[in-house]
């Protein structure tokens, strides 16, 4: 009895080693942190050389686009859920399915064109922030902007 449970209890701290070791080094992929790190997009030197004025513009830019765009974001959730419960049942319906499928890519041509108003509008606030907006879902950063960076930028990871 008392080798089964030595060997069940070193059995369960392997796995829980081997778990640790796997996962080490997946979880910062893209933390939203742009190249300086800061969290602001894909240049936070240029962010910080801003004029409060500025920084203040873009950061009401963004909340406009966010209120702006809030309803057609809220018809695609649903649009999506619609399609997942759909796919779930025994008997999906093909000609609902592609209906909400269509009904989702006209919401995504809306939310497009909502998204390059918005970066037209950032570049008239401020010129230097050329790829402000493009690398996130939040417009200033969001995941995977790091490849985007300068690669002489401090605190880029290339």
């Amino acid at each position: 009895m008392k080798k089964s449970m030595i060997v069940i209890t070193s059995l369960l701290a392997v796995a829980l080693l081997a778990t640790s070791a796997f996962s080490w080094g997946h979880g910062n992929k893209g933390d939203g942190k742009g190249c300086g790190g800061s969290g602001q997009g894909y240049n936070a030197n240029v962010w910080n050389d801003l004029s409060q004025e500025q920084r203040d513009g873009l950061t009401a830019l963004k909340q406009k686009f966010i209120d702006d765009t809030y309803e057609t974001r809220s018809a695609m959730m649903v649009k999506h859920q619609e399609m997942r419960m759909l796919m779930e049942t025994s008997d999906p319906d093909r000609a609902k399915i592609d209906a909400l499928a269509e009904a989702v890519t006209k919401l995504r041509t809306q939310m497009q064109t909502k998204r390059i108003d918005f970066q037209l509008a950032a570049k008239k606030i401020a010129p230097e922030l050329t790829g402000f907006g493009m690398g996130g879902r939040s417009g200033f950063g969001g995941k995977g902007n790091n490849g985007d960076c300068p690669k002489k930028a401090k605190g880029c990871r290339q």
